[in-house]
């Protein structure tokens, strides 16, 4: 398990993606890329949800590459009580928002969320799955802790 928390800033998708690719380095393109942006949609939602309940806690961003190599999980925390919503039926072109939770339907294998435990809030969580011939597990030395941003 790898995990970054991050404070509710605009900035806070950048540093999440920015945190999230190296440590996927070693993972197929077709499995990483997905990964790193749905991290960005995810942590970009957190921080309105923040925002929309006046919270300032930081935002947990967790990572897990299943050792056997059978998947990548991704769970992005808020402090919202407020359900995850259906994605949009479709965005306009020229609407500068709204595509994150269709790119969470279309790149993940499974996702949903679930109240956070202890206390308010919820976690968002994504899965991706990798194909036999895709290599999705780092050495153990690639294995990380928890950090700050």
């Amino acid at each position: 398990m790898t995990c970054l928390y991050v404070p509710p800033v605009p900035e806070a998708a950048g540093i999440a993606r920015r945190w999230a690719a190296p440590l996927l380095r070693l993972l197929p393109d077709a499995v990483r890329d997905p990964v790193v942006l749905v991290v960005s949609e995810l942590v970009t939602n957190a921080v309105a949800a923040d925002a929309a309940a006046g919270a300032t806690e930081d935002i947990e961003v967790e990572l897990v590459v299943d050792p056997a190599g059978r998947h990548v999980a991704l769970a992005v925390t808020d402090a919202s009580d407020r359900p995850l919503p259906l994605p949009p039926a479709e965005v306009a072109a020229d609407q500068d928002s709204g595509r994150g939770l269709l790119l969470l339907d279309a790149l993940a294998h499974d996702h949903g969320w679930a109240p956070r435990c202890g206390g308010s809030g919820k976690c968002v969580w994504a899965l991706f799955r990798c194909t036999p011939a895709q290599r999705c597990s780092p050495p153990p030395s690639e294995r990380m802790e928890c950090a700050g941003a």
